[in-house]
């Protein structure tokens, strides 16, 4: 299993706050799947960070900031975006506000997580040829979590 998901999975965690809603690994799993965990990753097409992350999608999540910044100061999308603990509370925070059973099966576990983030608040974007790829990796990446002794069932 890639370090990278391991690392983020302590990253990801959002301190003094309730549970967070997309579990460590998962949250692993969506960096794999979105720039394999690439700290060097800025920019392309409108996302960016390691969950390539949009200025719509982070304004959707509440608009989070790096301690001492100001949402609405020039670059902070940015600079939050490209901070490993900013990104990831903004992905929490989008999955707070959206999180829904998006496949139907009774649900809500990464899989629902990985369609919301990909795909938008409903679930219902129209996956492009990427959305296979990204769900393949995504899968990938699960699948080693699942071999982690004390792994449960679902995340």
């Amino acid at each position: 299993m890639c370090l990278a998901v391991l690392l983020l999975a302590a990253v990801s965690l959002v301190r003094g706050q309730s549970p967070p809603a997309v579990s460590e690994l998962c949250m692993g799993c969506l960096c794999e799947a979105n720039t394999n965990c690439d700290r060097s990753f800025r920019c392309e097409e409108g996302e960016c960070g390691l969950f390539r992350i949009s200025v719509p999608y982070w304004k959707d999540a509440g608009s989070p900031v790096i301690k001492d910044d100001n949402a609405t100061d020039d670059g902070a999308f940015q600079r939050c975006v490209l901070d490993p603990y900013c990104a990831a509370r903004t992905v929490q925070g989008y999955m707070t506000r959206f999180h829904k059973d998006c496949n139907g099966d009774k649900a809500v576990d990464c899989q629902d997580f990985a369609m919301l983030h990909y795909l938008g608040a409903g679930c219902e974007g129209d996956p492009d040829e990427g959305f296979g790829q990204f769900r393949a990796a995504l899968n990938e990446c699960l699948a080693e979590v699942m071999k982690l002794p004390g792994s449960s069932g679902r995340m």
